[in-house]
């Protein structure tokens, strides 16, 4: 037989005829493409053994959803051998607007972690919302570790001369809604509780002290309001009726576990030495604040630096 070779320049793919194939009575038609244009579209864009910890991944797909313009509408935490969930709505711009669910599951594996975004009731017309999801979570985490690098760079006086700082940083920032189950395992607004993450870096050669309990936050109504205790912000949260959706797997804690944890991430730091950074959370009753204000002072010559920060 004479041997035939394939012509220059084309790949090799297994072809296969066009058959009928019987399912069911009917007759339909099978169609066998090549091995490398078989992997579905879709397989794209999966999130399979990100090298992130169980707490970036959750940041970072709570990150991805509120920049995709997602409410975030319920969020439970993932864990060691605890999936986590987190639920998003968003109305779809257009005529006929219509509302747009979606639901992001994460699981936390010593492979690392994987993320599965997907519409909600919706079988078919998943790739749009993947396809989307997929680039918002690598933004996200890309410019999160760009960042980090740079504060690094700048703690340790080696970043450019013109990102180079040598100030006071003070951020305060409220913590709102479901973003609160990102830091504790429950629910602080059902309990009319705003934790406020207080992070002070001192690039300066000059020590400063300061006095937590002295910070206070500004209403609309322009009341300046003191925080709480975690003891008291911890007895408003276990008397919280438990909201519709809460998640079943999770037991009731008790005044005092939840007292514990509250304590565990309070702003408790007096000084904050040269070069160095600080951080914690202030409790605060639940309330539409517009600004914070934090008081710093110089050791060395006691002269006091007030911070105000606008929300």
């Amino acid at each position: 037989a004479q041997s035939r070779m394939p012509p220059v320049g084309l790949k090799h793919h297994l072809v296969l005829p066009l058959r009928l194939v019987p399912v069911l009575g009917l007759e339909c038609l099978l169609i066998v493409c090549s091995l490398p244009a078989c992997t579905p579209p879709i397989k794209q864009y999966e999130l399979k053994h990100q090298r992130l910890s169980c707490e970036e991944a959750n940041r970072a797909a709570y990150k991805s959803l509120r920049a995709m313009g997602f409410a975030i509408t319920a969020f439970e935490r993932a864990g060691a051998g605890r999936r986590g969930i987190l639920k998003g709505s968003r109305e779809i711009p257009g005529a006929g607007a219509r509302r747009q669910e979606v639901t992001v599951s994460i699981d936390c594996a010593p492979t690392g972690v994987s993320i599965d975004a997907r519409r909600d009731n919706r079988w078919l017309d998943q790739i749009e919302f993947k396809r989307g999801f997929y680039h918002s979570f690598t933004n996200v985490v890309s410019m999160t570790a760009a960042r980090a690098e740079m504060e690094a760079r700048i703690a340790a006086g080696t970043a450019p001369a013109s990102q180079q700082r040598r100030d006071l940083q003070v951020l305060v920032e409220p913590v709102y809604g479901q973003e609160a189950k990102l830091h504790f395992d429950f629910d602080t607004a059902a309990g009319g509780v705003l934790p406020v993450r207080i992070s002070i870096r001192n690039l300066t050669a000059h020590s400063y002290s300061l006095r937590p309990a002295d910070i206070r936050l500004t209403r609309a109504d322009r009341e300046r309001v003191e925080s709480l205790s975690p003891e008291e912000a911890a007895a408003r949260i276990a008397r919280a009726p438990e909201r519709p959706g809460a998640d079943a797997r999770a037991a009731p804690l008790s005044v005092e576990a939840i007292a514990a944890s509250l304590r565990g991430a309070l702003l408790t730091a007096t000084e904050v030495q040269p070069h160095a950074h600080t951080s914690g959370y202030l409790y605060f009753p639940l309330a539409d604040y517009t600004r914070a204000r934090v008081v710093l002072t110089e050791r060395e010559s006691g002269e006091a630096e007030g911070f105000l920060v606008e929300f």
